[in-house]
């Protein structure tokens, strides 16, 4: 992985150790000393990953924070402490850090924490989410695999709508849907529950944490390097404030990934559907057949017209034709299978794709959409439709040329009266 890096040490520390890590480890790492030239460089620069030294609260410029914040955007910070007290550490996470450790971390533990917040800002990386970076998760649900109850979380974590579920074994049907899963790396199956947790459907993208002690850190260390779910390592002992900013951050990036996915299905579902009829329109239909350049066999293309549809727009209004529209083709849609491919090729015309249909299926199909639309009112009005059909057996014919076949018998279909069906 190759990251841009930017340090930003105004307290003056010895980061020289950690610096040589990242290093040795990303492609580019910047220090800056002062506030002016921290901001000169955060707007001018494309940053991956800031690291932000901190001190005791009374010091801090939370003017400074808040700018930071909002110009790096989604971009991960993660605060070195040094002399400030752990109780501190809510302060620093209200104010936009992600996470915090201290100066003296290994490298390793390091390099795991900049990975599990990096992978996840390059995936929800977009301007629409920019201000929900800053908000704090509310409502969160957290499930801790652990045959005790560990205490691991400060009261202003828990007061902020936090539901902690404790399970002692690895039913997965036990437990309410989580944000997080914690795990006590003194379970002897903790490598078997990280791989159903990630089987499984409902939870495979959630963030995964083990929960050790210096005994069984290297348990821990191992489970996270095979790459099997284990994102972090909380340890025992570590202040609650530390552990509920960890937690924080990881279940922020989470949400924040899922919004990002759900407006990026929603922007594709309204660039290929069409708005008036709900079925695909014509622009996907082009990159759908531009994918499927092979020969077909057993199936059919029907292109079907409104007849007469120019007369309602012009006697009713588009308003209303275009309502007659999709209640036309929605009784279409009634009448094929679900695995039916149903575009709107333009205007007042749809085609039809079947695969794995027989010829004397096609027909009657047809001729049945064709009785079915002549005995039906659409918005208060009769329509008739008109329907060519092409029917592919074994014979090598491509999607283009089927649907040329099938428009060109629709078009024969019109001109002799429509509401009526032609199959080649």
């Amino acid at each position: 992985m190759i990251l841009r890096v930017l340090i930003i040490n105004e307290c003056g520390l010895d980061l020289s150790r950690i610096k040589r890590y990242l290093e040795d480890n990303f492609s580019k790492v910047t220090e800056l000393r002062s506030m002016e030239d921290t901001l000169r460089a955060v707007g001018q620069s494309h940053l991956d990953l800031v690291l932000l030294t901190l001190s005791d609260s009374k010091n801090i410029c939370s003017d400074f924070l808040s700018v930071l914040r909002l110009t790096l955007g989604v971009t991960p910070l993660i605060g070195i402490a040094d002399n400030c007290s752990p109780s501190d550490f809510p302060l620093f996470s209200n104010r936009g850090v992600d996470d915090i450790v201290y100066s003296d971390i290994p490298g390793n533990d390091l390099l795991r924490k900049v990975n599990a917040l990096s992978e996840a800002k390059e995936k929800i990386y977009s301007s629409f989410l920019v201000k929900d970076a800053l908000r704090k998760p509310k409502n969160k649900k957290i499930t801790i695999f652990s045959e005790n109850r560990p205490d691991l979380f400060d009261k202003d974590f828990l007061d902020r709508g936090t539901v902690v579920n404790f399970i002692k074994d690895n039913n997965l049907t036990n437990y309410p849907l989580s944000d997080i899963f914690l795990i006590d790396a003194k379970l002897k199956n903790i490598e078997q529950l990280c791989i159903n947790l990630k089987l499984c459907k409902t939870y495979r993208y959630k963030p995964i944490l083990l929960i050790t002690d210096e005994k069984h850190r290297k348990k821990a260390l191992a489970v996270c390097r095979r790459n099997i779910g284990a994102l972090d390592i909380i340890d025992l002992g570590t202040h609650p404030s530390i552990i509920s900013c960890m937690v924080d951050a990881h279940i922020k990036y989470k949400r924040l990934l899922d919004g990002f996915y759900h407006e990026v299905k929603r922007n594709i579902y309204m660039s290929s559907i069409d708005a008036i009829t709900s079925v695909y329109n014509r622009s996907f239909l082009e990159d759908y057949i531009s994918r499927r350049d092979e020969a077909l066999n057993h199936s059919a293309i029907l292109m079907i017209d409104l007849d007469k549809f120019k007369e309602i727009n012009d006697r009713y209004g588009h308003t209303f034709a275009d309502k007659v529209l999709g209640e036309v083709v929605a009784h279409i849609k009634s009448y094929i299978r679900l695995t039916d491919f149903i575009a709107r090729y333009g205007g007042d015309e749809f085609l039809i794709f079947m695969r794995n249909i027989s010829r004397g299926e096609i027909e009657k199909i047809a001729q049945r959409l064709v009785n079915s639309v002549e005995n039906k009112l659409f918005n208060g009005i009769r329509c008739t439709i008109s329907i060519g059909a092409c029917y592919i057996g074994s014979e090598n014919v491509k999607l283009r040329e089927a649907i040329f076949i099938a428009d060109s018998f629709m078009y024969i279909s019109k001109k002799s009266g429509g509401n009526s069906a032609y199959l080649c």
